[in-house]
């Protein structure tokens, strides 16, 4: 796959409740299931993995809101291409619900992907780090501190996080606790108006979900012009 690279200085930023609107537009008068948005945004998820580390094995944190479910769906595109995968979900299987539960569940049809509750001891080529996303409330804690700080001790591991690295309050940017400091961090759709390059970010890209133009018109959001499903900010 060939990244294009666009300046993320150029392009148009969104709000997380811009973001929230695009997202009611899409799923609501556009009809665009939100199985669908989170297989685009796992798609562009597998890619990009698959282009920063093309080998060895692969840990996806998952929790257990849509960002989770693209973890989780992430997961089982990269194992259908025949890389080993192991997964941590953040809690325990019946807490999971909706699409990030069916997500969980059809892992199960995959050799490739071994589920684990225990935080796994072995060295992993990459990892994906879909365990909270825009909606952290508060310093991380329990688990999620787990799984932060597990993140944070693999070497030469290149760790991707979705939407905002677990730790990050997506509004502001600030750190109200410990943070994944990720390789990349993927977002969808538009950059975040407080989500920049560097630091705990890492490397910006940008996924596209394929959504109408009018969409846009309507919410008067301007949108950037997509060559690529994936496109490196800088």
């Amino acid at each position: 796959m060939n990244i294009p690279h666009l300046r993320w200085d150029d392009l148009p930023k969104v709000t997380t409740a811009q973001l929230a609107q695009i997202t009611l537009q899409a799923t609501g008068k556009y009809a665009i299931d939100m199985r669908l948005l989170i297989e685009h945004a796992a798609r562009n998820t597998a890619e990009l993995m698959s282009e920063l580390v093309p080998e060895g094995p692969l840990l996806v944190v998952a929790g257990r809101g849509h960002n989770g479910a693209t973890g989780l769906a992430a997961a089982r595109l990269l194992a259908g291409k025949g890389r080993s995968v192991w997964v941590i979900p953040t809690h325990e299987a019946g807490n999971y619900s909706g699409i990030p539960k069916e997500q969980l569940e059809g892992l199960e049809h995959y050799s490739k992907v071994r589920v684990k509750t225990s935080l796994p001891k072995m060295k992993f080529s990459g990892a994906i780090d879909a365990a909270v996303g825009v909606k952290l409330e508060g310093p991380p804690r329990g688990r999620t501190l787990d799984v932060i700080t597990m993140l944070n001790g693999m070497d030469q591991c290149t760790t991707i996080a979705i939407d905002v690295p677990t730790g990050m309050v997506a509004t502001d940017g600030s750190t109200p606790g410990e943070v994944v400091q990720a390789s990349a961090t993927l977002v969808f759709v538009h950059p975040h108006l407080e989500v920049k390059p560097g630091g705990a970010v890492g490397d910006l890209y940008l996924g596209d979900l394929n959504l109408p133009p009018v969409l846009f018109e309507d919410l008067g959001i301007d949108t950037p012009a997509f060559t690529s499903w994936v496109s490196r900010l800088e």
